[in-house]
Formats: C-alpha cells, sequence, structure tokens
C-alpha cells in the first residue's frame, strides 16, 4: 500500500505546533485522484467522488507532558489502520493528526480548524479529559461524530444522546477504579488508604471511584493530595504522604506518573507502604521511565493490561513491539480499538460516507473485541461497558509488564456502584474535586 505523508506549519499563530496529515490509499496516485475529486466540504464525503478519502482529524498532545501518551495513542492508531485497512472500497481513509498540546483552548482551536477548514468527517477526541469537556461539545454541535478517549461529564454524556453523533471507545474512571477500591478492601484488607491524584475530571474521578467504593465498604481516605497537570517535580507530593497511612492510590499518567513511582521508591515508601494505581499509573506510556526496583509489584486497576495473555491482546502487543520496539500502553491500545472501530464502521458502508449521522451510527453500532476485550456501548452514556482487570507489574523476559492477576467481565460504566450512587458522583467531579 502507497503512503503519502505531507507535513506542514500550523496556521493558528507562533504558540501552534505542527501539524501532520497523513493520506493512505491504495497507491499514491489515488490519494491525488481523490483529493481532486472530493467535494471539499464537510458531508456526503461519499458523493463527490467514486474514490472520495474520508476525512478524519485525530487531536493528540505531541509535545508537552503528555507527548508520550500521545504519541503511543498514535502509534495504535496508525497500527490499527494498517491492520484493519488504509481504504475501504476503494475510498482512502486520510488522517490529520493535530497536536494539541494538551491545553483546551489549543484543542478547541485546532477542532474549529479540523471542522471548518479540513471538513472532517469524523474527529477521534483529545487526550486529555479537560480538553474532552471544551472540544466535544462543539464537534458534536457541528453534526461531526467524535470518538472520546475518556467519558469525562454528565454533559458530554447527554451531548452524546442530543445530537446523535458522539460517543467514547475508551473508557470512565469509576469502572476500574471501583472494582480496584472493593479488591483493596476485600482482598488486601487495606482500612486506610491515602490517595494522589491529578487535578482535572480524570484524577478527580479515578479518585472518588476508588474512594467511594473504599468508603462504602467500611475503609477511610487518610489524606487526598492533587497534583496540577503542569507539574515535573514529584518529590513534595511524595513527602506528603502520611506515615500511618496502610497504602497509596495514584491516579497519573505518563511523564507525572514515572517520577512519581521512582520518587516514591527512592523516599523509601516502597518498602513501608504498597503501592496501587489506576491504569496509566504503570502502562507502557509511563513503565520504561520507571526504574525496575521501583516498578516491580506495583498494582493497577485497569481497563487494559499489557501482558494479557489472551490471543488477540498477544497478536497485537507484538506486532507493536515489532513496529515500535515497546510494547503497548493503554494509550496504544484505545487509538488501535478506535481504528477497528472506525473501519469496521466505513466497511458497513461501503466506504461511503453519505452523512456524519450515518458514519456515526455505524461506528456506535459497532460490537468487537479489542485486545483489552469484549467492548459494547452502554446506551444510556455512550460509554464502554467492557472487562477491567487488576494488574501487577511483572518482570517478564527481562521486560516489564503489566499482567492481569483478576478480571472482571462486562463491568458498566458506573463500575461496582450502582447507577444512582454513581450519578451525583460522576456529575461533581466533573468539575470539582471529591471529599472524602
Amino acid at each position: 500500500m502507497g503512503i503519502a505523508e505531507i507535513v506542514t506549519k500550523g496556521s493558528l499563530g507562533g504558540g501552534r505546533a505542527r501539524r501532520w496529515r497523513a493520506g493512505i490509499a491504495l497507491a499514491a496516485c489515488a490519494v491525488l485522484l481523490a483529493a481532486c475529486g472530493s467535494s471539499g466540504g464537510g458531508g456526503g464525503g461519499g458523493s463527490g467522488s467514486s474514490h472520495a478519502p474520508v476525512k478524519v482529524g485525530y487531536l493528540l498532545p505531541l509535545t508537552g507532558v503528555y507527548t508520550k501518551n500521545g504519541l503511543s495513542e498514535q502509534n495504535g492508531f496508525k497500527l490499527g489502520l494498517k491492520h484493519f485497512g488504509t481504504s475501504v472500497d476503494g475510498h482512502p481513509i486520510q488522517v490529520t493528526y493535530d497536536n494539541d498540546q494538551g491545553e483546551p483552548a489549543v484543542s478547541l482551536s485546532d477542532a474549529r480548524q479540523l471542522v471548518t477548514a479540513d471538513h472532517v468527517q469524523a474527529i477521534e477526541g483529545p487526550l486529555l479529559s479537560s480538553a474532552i469537556a471544551v472540544v466535544a461539545p462543539y464537534v458534536l454541535g457541528q453534526g461531526i461524530p467524535e470518538d472520546d478517549l475518556y467519558l469525562a461529564s454528565p454533559e458530554q454524556a447527554a451531548a452524546y444522546t442530543r445530537y446523535g453523533t458522539g460517543f467514547t471507545s475508551g473508557w470512565d474512571g469509576f469502572a476500574p477504579t471501583t472494582e480496584g477500591g472493593r479488591w483493596a478492601y476485600d482482598t488486601m484488607h487495606w482500612r486506610h488508604v491515602t490517595t494522589v491524584g491529578l487535578g482535572i475530571s480524570f484524577g478527580w474521578q479515578g479518585v472518588a471511584g476508588f474512594a467511594a467504593q473504599f468508603t462504602k465498604l467500611g475503609g477511610k481516605i487518610d489524606k487526598q493530595i492533587w497534583v496540577p497537570t503542569n507539574t515535573v517535580d514529584m518529590s513534595s507530593y511524595v513527602s506528603a504522604i502520611p506515615a500511618g497511612t496502610q497504602a497509596v492510590f495514584v491516579v497519573l499518567s505518563g511523564s507525572q506518573a514515572a517520577s512519581f513511582v521512582n520518587d516514591y521508591a527512592s523516599f523509601g515508601l516502597k518498602k513501608k507502604i504498597p503501592l496501587m494505581g489506576i491504569t496509566t499509573l504503570t502502562d507502557q506510556a509511563a513503565l520504561p521511565a520507571e526504574k525496575t526496583s521501583a516498578a516491580l509489584g506495583v498494582y493497577t486497576d485497569a481497563q487494559y493490561c499489557d501482558g494479557n495473555p489472551s490471543a488477540v491482546n498477544q497478536a497485537f502487543a507484538n506486532s507493536y513491539h515489532a513496529a515500535y520496539g515497546v510494547y503497548p500502553s493503554y494509550y496504544s491500545e484505545a487509538g488501535y480499538t478506535k481504528a477497528q472501530i472506525l473501519v469496521a464502521a466505513l466497511k458497513s458502508l461501503h466506504g461511503v460516507v453519505s452523512s456524519e449521522k450515518a458514519l456515526s451510527a455505524a461506528m456506535r453500532a459497532v460490537h468487537i473485541t479489542a485486545p483489552r476485550g469484549p467492548v459494547s456501548l452502554d446506551h444510556s452514556t455512550w460509554s464502554p461497558v467492557q472487562d477491567e482487570y487488576i494488574c501487577k507489574v511483572e518482570s517478564v523476559h527481562g521486560t516489564l509488564r503489566n499482567v492481569p492477576v483478576l478480571t472482571f467481565s462486562a463491568v458498566p460504566p458506573w463500575g461496582t456502584l450502582t447507577r444512582a450512587e454513581w450519578a451525583p458522583i460522576f456529575a461533581k467531579t466533573a468539575v470539582s474535586p471529591p471529599s472524602y
């Protein structure tokens, strides 16, 4: 398959980073013919030419604190297109990768550019929950389908229903962490836990899920510590952990997660106080930067473990390693799954996007088995019902991997809480930290 890739400077001012546009077709000439034959507007992408491209925008942080996260997701999506199809019935899938730098304002500006200037027919949503919160209402309001990485707020879920063009194929923070809170209480017999979370809805919700289930069972949260998104040095947050707490639960990602895990060990806490976290604490976007002695034995509650022994995951993980020299992170798998859903939906349409509404309906109807396991969408939140895991960092043939030690099947978005218990906590933590 021929691949044409164009790199251009951004047009939104001096603070704007590069934009990556990758047009993928059966042959390079097909890309040029498709571009000449396309109508250039949103909607009707399949009617302007027999080989009109399907235009997709992808918002990712490719610079800054969350660079590794963004690159991992981008690599997963590219691998997914390679595996599932770079074109459908002669229609090439043309992807514009936009670096939103992990900044909500930049992400919204980029989304407007993708919709009004690039005339994309679908957007793969931002990585940070704070960016999703501002981008989703705009994109969905324009009638463009958006597949988000994370469900960050009730308003986002309501917009999915109101406009009928959006969903998240990723997750929300409650499903894994409520399972983690129950496991921490019932299996580990912890009764006093300190939490450390990122100071946006992702952190607030991840901590809230764990704390709500843990305290419901009788546990106590000794202290809550919040970390700003731009923090580099984690030492002051590690030193703020009470000496008498039984365990620490962490919701951080990328370089922040790696720094925390390393500092936790260097301060001597790992030998005294067990460390647990959400998926991103030790996923492969962070794990390569974590010292072996610091990361070994750390537990996570997760919707994806790169060391999952399932045949589907092993094929994906090994293929990803062969392509990029590292094992996939949760972000890699999320990007790969997004590609699987997109291509499956396009195949049901024979590659012809008669309208963005039709494309969204096809994407929302997909049921797949991803590397993480079976994925379907709950129609009240348009977010996944999927397996959750307790994972442990182990050395597998000399490489640190996240290996599942326990599986919870078909967990709904609200996890182990009832929906009535979940709804008010979800609403509150979309805008402010929980208090336990």
